[in-house]
């Protein structure tokens, strides 16, 4: 699994978004430009990859998707509900200072906007699966455990995150 959050953790730690908007783009950009090369890599040596990032935004998505094209892999998405309260109660629990109650209303919105089962296929997903969550009392282990991994070896597993 590739996390653009994890990759945000290990290159800048805790450190708070930077409050000048430019700045702030530079550290997103290198954080995806990282979160691209690891999955270059893992699909250039044959290997999965799970690409873990909201991808609320067709851009978002369509990077991704390009780089699946490059090395002829299926895309599967896994669609998180865009319920705005309990995405407002998740950004409770994680304390990110890098986000406000408003920004996490923006992405609900275009979520709900841009990224239905049938546009995500348009934009080239083999497969679209909705997750259960908190609405659905499933945990996220629950929730991952309905969901069998098949790595292009052969081999299953199970992905939870």
């Amino acid at each position: 699994m590739v996390s653009s959050d994890g990759i945000r953790a290990e290159l800048f730690g805790a450190v708070a978004e930077p409050a000048d908007s430019d700045a702030a783009d530079a550290v997103d950009a290198r954080i995806f430009e990282e979160r691209d090369r690891r999955i270059v890599a893992r699909l250039a040596a044959g290997l999965s990859v799970i690409a873990e990032s909201t991808n609320v935004i067709p851009q978002a998505r369509e990077r991704l998707i390009g780089l699946a094209r490059r090395f002829d892999v299926p895309v599967t998405v896994l669609r998180f509900a865009p319920d705005v309260a309990d995405l407002l109660q998740q950004y409770a629990e994680r304390g990110r200072a890098d986000l406000t109650a408003a920004d996490v209303r923006a992405y609900a919105t275009v979520m709900s906007r841009d990224a239905g089962a049938d546009r995500l296929r348009s934009e080239g997903a083999a497969a679209v699966h909705d997750v259960p969550g908190r609405r659905q009392s499933v945990t996220p282990a629950e929730a991952a455990a309905r969901f069998v991994l098949r790595f292009r070896d052969g081999r299953s597993g199970y992905h939870l995150t």
